[in-house]
């Protein structure tokens, strides 16, 4: 599907707080986040648990550094939401209430380091003034090279995830680390959610140019967010109707349905697919 007939958020993007975000999140019913912390989270314990050392993770598409604050803190996206809007809409929080509660939290993983990267320069400066990340990068993904210092960086990063970002990166990324990757000894693990409707075969091809596959979680996620409109849904179901994929019991009920994949090296294949499938129990 093209992700131009997808319902248009770039306005959210553009604030110098999430606090329109997570309206627009909270409106929408956006599940994504807390789908894929499911994963993520057991997924950084065992890699932490085998390497003993601070796990570097790149977040592609990483918006207001939404996953990096409820990974480092131990919070839900229900009390992000909750934080910003809930308590009083009419009332926006100040700079210094929205810095107390990012640094008052009882809870910070130390030992995961994020890097993020996004095309909303607000964001991004978001995210380095709440310290969610070592480091924040605006650059277009999609059509833009990697800033120098953020190869740097991908030389030792052991996780990259992207939670619902994926439709709009594209393959040239992707292009663009592997080679970096490739060099060394160490091969990082993907983590991706991504709805039904923008799951690209060609960002697919990439991975298996490098010899790594894409795991795929057993049973789809039904609600990743509910459609915009009517006109949304109808170009959704179109377009994977043309794939043939059954739509019955999940974007027919009015949400985007999402999967969680897991991109890993060939030669880790069969390990990692009995940890997915013991997660998913």
């Amino acid at each position: 599907m093209d992700i131009g007939k997808k319902a248009d958020w770039s306005n959210v993007y553009v604030q110098a707080t999430p606090a329109s975000y997570l309206e627009i999140v909270s409106q929408q019913e956006y599940g994504v986040p807390d789908y894929g912390i499911q994963y993520l989270r057991p997924l950084l314990k065992m890699l932490y648990g085998k390497r003993q050392l601070p796990i570097n993770i790149v977040d592609i598409g990483a918006s207001y550094g939404i996953i990096s604050t409820l990974l480092l803190h131990d919070l839900t996206m229900a009390e992000l939401i909750d934080f910003f809007i809930e308590n009083d809409n009419s009332q926006k929080r100040t700079w210094e209430e929205i810095e107390r509660f990012y640094q008052h939290q009882d809870i910070r993983h130390t030992e995961y380091k994020f890097y993020l990267s996004d095309s909303s320069q607000p964001a991004m400066d978001f995210s380095e003034r709440v310290q969610v990340c070592e480091k924040a990068y605006c650059f277009d993904m999609r059509h833009e090279p990697l800033p120098e210092d953020l190869k740097q960086i991908i030389e030792t990063t052991d996780l990259f995830i992207a939670t619902g970002s994926l439709g709009y990166i594209g393959e040239y990324f992707f292009r663009q680390i592997f080679p970096i990757i490739s060099q060394n000894s160490l091969s990082p693990l993907f983590a991706f959610v991504v709805y039904r409707a923008f799951y690209s075969s060609k960002i697919e091809k990439v991975f298996q140019d490098y010899n790594y596959t894409l795991l795929k979680s057993s049973v789809p996620f039904k609600k990743g967010r509910k459609f915009a409109s009517a006109l949304e849904q109808e170009n959704t179901i179109a377009s994977l109707h043309q794939r043939n994929i059954d739509t019955v019991g999940f974007e027919d009920e009015g949400f985007y349905a999402c999967e969680f994949y897991l991109g890993v090296p060939v030669s880790e294949k069969e390990r990692l697919y009995h940890w997915l499938k013991q997660e998913e129990k």
